[in-house]
């Protein structure tokens, strides 16, 4: 890429414990995904993030297309994707533990909110978790009912948690809702990448966040998605990711 965009902070500009040698493994990486050399490290984390993010989507497509998916696919595919959004939770809110939280997943579907209503601009934190964020067919689905359908995705119905009356509506099995999250998502990473162009508390959050320079894969893959196409064109984030279809 002859002209790398960068996101706004070449460091952090608060104390981030061994983020020198954090800095060198993202830089390393890059060097192996045959990145710009001019990407800062943490544009290069950006990259890895939403390129591992691509990937969770991928393997959501994967499960959906079973022939079976209804019975076997569905429930999983939704764990799986709630999986992306509890990473981008954490790089919102910079979390530097070994362990995920709730706080993070619903952070990350507070994004997709204030992303998606025109009455939040981005400004995540002041989405009240009872906000409707996906309307299908036969129910409305607020961020607190999605993060406890993610709880039964991954432990089952004997550990969703209840809501103030006692239930969550998951006497059934509702196929719509992962229907609606490609569009959802394509536009939060979109609104979330250029936030990181010119907001530096964010970029700080994202410099905090633990997530490990594993393997060269998710930044060779975004900075592949971000070249021009055989027309010539290049192609955003909300692009990238709206031809994702999870209709069954």
């Amino acid at each position: 890429m002859a002209a790398p965009v960068n996101v706004l902070l070449q460091q952090p500009t608060i104390h981030v414990p061994d983020w020198a040698d954090e800095a060198q493994q993202w830089g390393q990486l890059n060097a192996e995904a045959k990145g710009n050399s001019e990407f800062y490290p943490l544009t290069v984390k950006a990259a890895y993030v939403v390129g591992v993010i691509h990937t969770i989507c991928q393997s959501v497509s994967i499960l959906l297309s079973h022939k079976d998916a209804m019975l076997v696919g569905y429930i999983p595919a939704y764990g799986v994707f709630a999986s992306a959004i509890e990473l981008l939770g954490r790089c919102l809110k910079g979390n530097s533990d070994t362990r995920g939280s709730v706080s993070d997943l619903e952070a990350g579907f507070q994004w997709l909110a204030s992303t998606h209503f025109d009455d939040y601009h981005g400004d995540y934190l002041s989405v009240p978790k009872n906000i409707v964020l996906v309307q299908t067919g036969k129910y409305m689905y607020s961020i607190d009912n999605l993060v406890a359908l993610r709880h039964f995705a991954a432990h089952g119905q004997a550990t969703a948690k209840q809501d103030a009356s006692g239930h969550y509506q998951f006497g059934y099995i509702d196929y719509e809702i992962l229907a609606h999250m490609p569009p959802l998502l394509a536009n939060g990473l979109d609104a979330y990448w250029a936030a990181l162009r010119s907001d530096e508390f964010l970029c700080n959050c994202l410099a905090k966040a633990r997530v490990i320079a594993l393997r060269k894969w998710p930044v060779f893959l975004s900075w592949s998605k971000f070249e021009k196409d055989d027309a010539g064109k290049y192609h955003s984030i909300g692009e990238i990711f709206s031809e994702f279809n999870w209709v069954i």
